[in-house]
């Protein structure tokens, strides 16, 4: 038998809560408790996943899963620069994260020794 522990919450939250479960029977939420729980569950599933996720990598740049905005990052290499499509930028969490990676940090060398203008890493 599960066994539960009370928590207190302020009373205009919770009422807020009820009136959105009220108001929209769509979600299948039946209590104020269902819904605490299922909400707190996937923020803690959220907060303990990683953000960023290599998908794949080479020659031209990497794929990276972005797990708070449900989003794949393309981090291209091209002779004038790395650019990320997500965020237009060269200089965004995604570009840095793939320069975490040895293997990415060594096609961006090679490039480099090309005349790339690539960060220097």
């Amino acid at each position: 038998m599960p066994k539960y522990r009370n928590i207190s919450i302020k009373t205009e939250f919770a009422n807020s809560i009820e009136q959105f479960i009220r108001a929209n029977p769509q979600f299948g939420y039946r209590s104020l408790a269902q819904f605490l729980e299922d909400s707190s569950r996937r923020r803690l599933e959220e907060l303990d996943e990683p953000r960023f996720q290599k998908l794949n990598s080479d020659e031209n740049g990497v794929k990276i899963w972005d797990s708070r905005l449900h989003k794949t990052a393309d981090v291209y290499f091209k002779p004038n620069g790395i650019r990320c499509t997500l965020d237009d930028t060269s200089n965004c969490e995604h570009v840095y994260f793939a320069l975490t990676f040895s293997d990415v940090r060594d096609i961006i060398k090679a490039k480099r020794k090309e005349g790339w203008k690539l960060p220097d890493v």
